[in-house]
């Protein structure tokens, strides 16, 4: 990983995040606090996505990314990272905390955790190797 500096400047500039403060922190300080969270749910498998609805003609569906993660001994928990996709200029869909992907014909959970995951080695947050690791990934799907 880069310099923490390095990354919030790539992170302003590319997602045009501006510094204003929301309960104490920026918007470029809350996407790189997700975007770490991302990377660590990927790495231990831990991302699901759940595909909300598919549209009649079957170009697009809507979804969210979803971190499983452990509240208690024994009780869990579901973390959306709609806000971290919204920053990256995913399609909002309206009422709901869910995002549109559009395309068909491959498998669209792939390519979008392979879009995000090469988006996040750009801005500095991982490795060539580990994006190559990290890119093949494919989220569990329910």
């Amino acid at each position: 990983m880069k310099n923490l500096n390095t990354i919030k400047n790539n992170v302003a500039t590319d997602l045009k995040l501006s510094n204003v403060e929301h309960y104490g922190t920026s918007e470029v300080d809350t996407f790189i606090r997700h975007a770490k969270r991302y990377i660590k749910a990927i790495k231990q498998g831990r991302i699901i996505c759940n595909i909300d609805t598919v549209s009649a003609s079957g170009m697009s569906r809507t979804i969210k990314f979803l971190e499983c993660h452990k509240r208690t001994k024994n009780s869990y928990g579901y973390l959306n990272f709609y806000q971290m996709f919204c920053q990256l200029g995913f399609t909002k869909v309206r009422y709901k905390n869910t995002f549109r992907i559009h395309g068909c014909g491959m498998d669209m959970i792939f390519h979008t955790n392979y879009t995000i995951i090469h988006r996040l080695q750009r801005l500095g947050f991982i490795s060539k190797r580990e994006c190559e690791n990290f890119a093949q990934m494919t989220p569990n799907v329910i």
